[in-house]
């Protein structure tokens, strides 16, 4: 079947009838652009069609097919057989389109429904914002598509006033999802400033105050500083720094507390360290732990109450040859503002990547694994 002879054919006798593809789509119930489609080569008559288009042409239907005239008319038995094709194409075609009707209606039910339930439980972040733009999307593409399949499109395009109806409730759609994306680029705003703000610097022991740092900093770091001393009145020589960024998403901060000891100070100091524990109820009992002792991952030997658990570290560095202990707490710490201090750190920084599993586990004495929960019991 040569397409772009039988578009020649069907704009041939076109011509010859004198009207416009406007004027014979109206005849025929179709769309000019669906003519222009026919006699272009690029799409065919639907079958249902055929009887009406040799009807109006005043031509054999198998004349249509083949793209040229032949020299008798189509008799009764063909134009039964071609009326009754026409018939069974409409009913089949009826059928699908009634399906498809009724998927398309309540596609446009869902997801208009699952966007204004996102809309009214939004909480501001990329992948809820990436959700309700792809809902809305979806929303439109799928009104589209009902529209077209009902015919109602048509017909709206050919009513202004409907027309105008529908541009402005889609408008009004899209401002209330404008309305999201403006508050999700702000609140992205927000945090990419965050992120580049400079940490807050504090410096010298007179600033060492445990209790202040428990309270200010404990609950986002998951530590209560209690490898910490209460205060550094036994140690002879002692040095206290620490930096902090808060943001939206949490608070990322480095405390180092230096202090030398003499030997009966020392030693006390070191038992109080090896000596805490703390005691966690998982649901069922009461578990206690204790700080980890460790010889291999630091430069020094190191009680550890934290490695990696939710992020934050918090162990004690036992320097022996000097009387020294090197207290360090670290919340989301980022290892190259820290390399001025690479020696109070693992000696293998890799370590500290949560993926690759090299953290003792992402131990923590202040929690316990739940009993029937996939999660945490924390002190």
């Amino acid at each position: 079947m040569d397409q772009s002879k039988i578009g020649q054919f069907l704009k041939q006798l076109r011509k010859e009838k004198g009207i416009t593809q406007e004027e014979f789509a109206e005849k025929i119930g179709v769309s000019g652009r669906t003519v222009s489609r026919w006699e272009t080569g690029s799409n065919m008559p639907d079958i249902s069609l055929l009887v009406d288009i040799a009807d109006f042409y005043d031509v054999d239907v198998r004349e249509i097919i083949e793209g040229e005239k032949k020299s008798e008319m189509m008799n009764e038995e063909i134009r039964d057989t071609a009326e009754k094709m026409a018939d069974y194409a409409g009913a089949e075609k009826g059928r699908l389109l009634k399906f498809s009707q009724i998927v398309g209606v309540v596609g446009m039910i869902i997801l208009s429904a699952a966007t204004v339930f996102q809309c009214l439980n939004y909480e501001p972040s990329p992948w809820t914002f990436i959700s309700v733009i792809l809902s809305f999307l979806a929303l439109v593409a799928m009104m589209v598509m009902t529209l077209y399949v009902t015919g109602v499109l048509r017909r709206i395009i050919n009513n202004r006033t409907a027309a105008i109806a529908i541009i402005v409730l889609v408008a009004v759609l899209f401002l209330i999802v404008v309305r999201y994306i403006v508050g999700m680029m702000m609140v992205i705003a927000v945090i990419y400033l965050d992120y580049l703000k400079p940490a807050s610097r504090i410096e010298g022991i007179e600033n060492y105050d445990k209790t202040y740092l428990e309270e200010e900093f404990s609950g986002d770091m998951t530590s209560h500083f209690f490898l910490f001393p209460d205060d550094v009145g036994a140690a002879e020589k002692a040095d206290f720094w620490y930096e902090y960024k808060t943001d939206l998403l949490d608070t990322e901060g480095s405390f180092f507390l230096e202090a030398v000891y003499s030997d009966e100070d020392f030693e006390n100091e070191t038992e109080r360290i090896s000596e805490i524990t703390c005691t966690v109820n998982n649901g069922e009992e009461d578990i206690t732990q204790s700080v980890i002792y460790d010889e291999d991952m630091y430069n020094y030997p190191a009680y550890i109450a934290i490695d990696g658990y939710t992020h934050n570290y918090e162990y004690a560095l036992m320097d022996y040859d000097n009387n020294r202990i090197i207290y360090v707490m670290l919340g989301y710490p980022d290892y190259e503002d820290l390399s001025e201090y690479s020696d109070y750190l693992k000696s293998d920084q890799d370590a500290y990547d949560l993926e690759n599993g090299t953290t003792l586990e992402r131990f923590c004495i202040y929690s316990a694994k739940a009993v029937g929960f996939d999660g945490y019991c924390e002190y």
